[in-house]
């Protein structure tokens, strides 16, 4: 197989990098994520006010994690091949 990324391919490659990246420093953002990630978040904090945005956030990070996961072509337990 040649092995060739188009000019598309590299951008949105960039794009998504550029887009984590700022949202990892955006420390408001991070630390909201971690505060409606928390298992031991108190359910009387979620208020119809901001249920919207926190069923967002957790939904982000999950999803996040069903994304990188179907990135992850490599398993490297069972095929001797990879290093």
């Amino acid at each position: 197989m040649k092995i060739k990324l188009t000019d598309e391919q590299i951008q949105r490659m960039d794009i998504i990098w550029r887009a984590m990246d700022d949202l990892k420093k955006d420390k408001k953002f991070m630390k909201l994520l971690a505060y409606c990630c928390d298992k031991d978040l108190p359910e009387d904090e979620i208020t119809a006010e901001n249920e919207n945005d926190y069923a967002r956030l957790v939904n982000f990070y999950d999803d996040l994690k069903d994304r990188a996961s179907e990135f992850n072509l490599f398993n490297y337990d069972e095929d001797p091949n990879c290093f």
